[in-house]
């Protein structure tokens, strides 16, 4: 039962991150959309680094779950 209740709740991260990153897919094309002569490149980073902040949030959560 142990381990079903930590699938269950990496099932439940995962989905978490699956709607964040369709969510965040939305936002990329809306900002694209709405800037496309590029003048709000003072907030355009964000669009990469959160790439890399979901990445790094997934990898903590495992370490988290599965941990000794």
């Amino acid at each position: 039962m142990v381990k079903l209740e930590l699938y269950r709740k990496f099932t439940n991260s995962l989905a978490v991150f699956v709607v964040l990153s369709i969510a965040w897919i939305g936002y990329e094309l809306y900002f694209n959309a709405t800037d496309p002569l590029s003048e709000l490149w003072r907030i355009a980073w964000l669009i990469p680094a959160f790439w890399a902040i979901l990445a790094y949030t997934l990898l903590a959560v495992i370490c988290v779950l599965w941990a000794p």
